[in-house]
């Protein structure tokens, strides 16, 4: 838009001065050494907006280029957050290991009951998960009532943070 701007303003004063030149006396420039001047002087004007355009857009493309950048950045700590909270998932899973549910499988209803009910709600659905049914309903038979319900609805519902049951 600015190189056409200056093109028709050198081709102008071209125009304009091109009447000029042709009154001026002999011993003056002639009038195609004087267009030569004017085409040079538009030329080099030219270029330069020309260059000044492109320096323009170069710090623009920076600018986007940092934004993008920065963007990047942000998203890649996101992404590690989000293995740092798979791998918590999958620690929690791994909480009720065969050899823990083993140890509730061979002890009392109502001792593995009471332990449980101090227990993370999340630890203790995992192990009756993992348990056989008629063990698991026997440690919920002697529960409070609430827990049990609690444990119930964990067990039945996958969590909100994503664990399923094994």
């Amino acid at each position: 838009m600015m190189s056409m701007r200056l093109a028709c303003t050198c081709l102008v004063l071209a125009e304009l001065i091109a009447p000029a030149a042709a009154q001026q006396p002999s011993g003056s420039p002639d009038k195609t050494e004087l267009r030569k001047v004017i085409e040079e002087y538009c030329t080099a004007v030219t270029d330069l907006a020309a260059e000044r355009r492109a320096a323009r857009q170069a710090a623009a493309l920076q600018e986007l280029q940092a934004k993008v950048d920065a963007r990047l950045t942000l998203l890649e700590d996101r992404a590690r957050e989000l293995a740092d909270l798979i791998a918590k998932r999958d620690a929690l899973r791994n909480l009720a290991r065969k050899e823990l549910v083993e140890i509730y499988a061979g002890m009392d209803p109502e001792a593995a009951a009471a332990q449980m009910e101090k227990l993370d709600m999340r630890l203790a659905s995992s192990v009756l998960r993992q348990l056989k049914p008629r063990q698991a309903s026997a440690i919920l038979d002697v529960m409070k009532p609430e827990l049990a319900a609690q444990m119930v609805r964990l067990i039945a519902v996958p969590a909100a943070d994503g664990t399923s049951p094994p």
